[in-house]
């Protein structure tokens, strides 16, 4: 009876495997780590990131939302074919630096943390569409995102800009879909 559980569990994750659903970290840790290509390790309230994830080497997806994280290790940028990220609902104070080491990456999630600056670096994620920045302290954009050639859709709710600034992120970024609040002209 066991051994028919043991199949049944095996073959639900196969199927989940083959549909693109993200596995639970709790079950992806019973698969081959490199059979494995969205994962879900969302909640979890990780401070650190355990060092058993890096050995997930075939992620194309990643769910790190709603843990504890403070910062990335330079493990991450071993995860070269994830192209899509979510680290919403952490604690990152900064942009990790890392993160512009993931060529494939398409889209990124870091709504709700502290961030306040983008580095000019994010734009080595040329292939970046998506970039979710919600609820963020950004008082520093840099240059770096307006060089992204196929940014889609840029989301800056959330974040207090003045009227000026929100005309030239508009100027500057024509072909993107910018998701902002209206500006406040107390900070003009």
């Amino acid at each position: 009876m066991l051994l028919k559980r043991f199949y049944f569990v095996l073959f639900t994750h196969l199927v989940l495997l083959a549909n693109g659903q993200a596995i639970k970290w709790q079950d992806a840790q019973k698969l081959d780590p490199k059979s494995v290509t969205s994962l879900d390790c969302s909640g979890l309230k990780w401070d650190s990131i355990p060092q058993k994830l890096f050995e997930f080497v075939a992620l194309e997806s990643l769910d790190l939302s709603k843990n504890k994280l403070t910062f990335l290790p330079e493990e991450m940028k071993e995860f070269n074919q994830l192209q899509y990220l979510k680290l919403g609902k952490n604690k990152l104070d900064h942009f990790p630096l890392v993160l512009c080491q993931l060529p494939m990456l398409l889209e990124l999630s870091l709504e709700r943390n502290a961030l306040r600056m983008l580095p000019d670096q994010i734009s080595a994620l040329s292939q970046l569409q998506y970039l979710d920045l919600y609820g963020n302290t950004i008082e520093q954009f840099g240059e770096g995102v307006f060089v992204l050639p196929d940014l889609r859709v840029l989301n800056i709710e959330g974040v207090m800009y003045g009227t000026i600034f929100a005309k030239q992120l508009l100027a500057r970024l024509p072909n993107t879909k910018v998701l902002i609040d209206p500006p406040c002209k107390c900070l003009d």
